[in-house]
């Protein structure tokens, strides 16, 4: 997890990132996922070469998430905090609030070809 820095006021909260600053990669691609339903899971996969920064700008949701640190669990629910997902690390997003909005930063262009989807394929390629 990083902590964004908050600025905050009478008026309300700003929270502004920076490639290489706040963020520690140079951003390549900007997304977010809304409009969850039903419950259904997001992401499901890994990838070899990218990293991501996810950051509950509304609502919140679950990450779970394999890597090099190992396998835990985190809230996504805070705009001033966010996710570090490093390439080899298998991410599965849950349990989205009706008003989540899950903005992602990663430092790669989109690749469909390099998303690894199977568990098992996973796991031996991060045993190698």
């Amino acid at each position: 997890m990083i902590r964004l820095a908050r600025h905050s006021d009478a008026r309300g909260h700003l929270v502004a990132v920076s490639s290489c600053a706040e963020v520690p990669f140079e951003i390549r691609r900007v997304f977010w996922i809304y409009g969850n339903v039903d419950d259904r899971m997001r992401a499901g996969h890994a990838s070899a070469t990218t990293t991501e920064l996810l950051v509950s700008v509304a609502g919140s949701c679950r990450a779970r998430v394999d890597g090099p640190a190992g396998a835990h669990t985190v809230e996504l629910d805070r705009p001033d905090a966010s996710l570090l997902v490093p390439p080899m690390t298998w991410l599965v997003l849950s349990d989205f609030s009706p008003d989540c909005v899950l903005l992602v930063l990663a430092d790669t262009d989109y690749d469909p070809g390099s998303a690894i989807v199977s568990p098992d394929r996973f796991r031996e390629l991060r045993s190698r």
